[in-house]
């Protein structure tokens, strides 16, 4: 069996009593942990999973939420420079026609996804600039709502 060196903390093992020296560790617990622990603000963090080990995740956290309104007929949108990890976009409830949404090119009826009125897309992009619209009806709406 190994021996970790450096005293194992991670209140998640709830280890009792708390280890104030190397913690001896077989193979496969070795493996495991390093399997199912992540490093965050530099902190070891212990991802957990579900009974049938299924590994439980959740989406990065809210940065914020605007709404872009069409000017004209068929105005094109692409998205500012701003990082993010995840993007949920959505026709406005109000909206009567379809709003275009594509990620990495200029949205038109012939490549994007279509979003009518209360429809949402999740689109997974590391900037904001990388978004692209087609409003299609002058005045309607497109809600973004991006997370880092």
């Amino acid at each position: 069996m190994q021996t970790i060196g450096t005293p194992l903390q991670i209140p998640e093992l709830n280890l009792s009593p708390e280890q104030q020296s190397g913690v001896q560790l077989s193979a496969d617990m070795q493996q495991t942990l390093a399997l199912l622990t992540a490093f965050w603000r530099n902190e070891r963090v212990v991802l957990r999973a579900s009974p049938s080990g299924a590994l439980m995740v959740t989406a990065a956290q809210l940065k914020d939420v605007y709404h872009v309104t069409g000017v004209g007929a068929n105005d094109t949108y692409q998205g500012s420079n701003h990082k993010c990890s995840e993007v949920l976009v959505m026709g406005h409830p109000d909206n009567t026609g379809k709003v275009w949404v594509r990620s990495h090119a200029v949205a038109t009826v012939n490549n994007a996804w279509p979003l009518g009125a209360g429809e949402v897309i999740d689109v997974t992009i590391i900037n904001l600039n990388m978004l692209h619209a087609l409003i299609v009806v002058d005045g309607e709406k497109l809600i973004v709502a991006y997370a880092e």
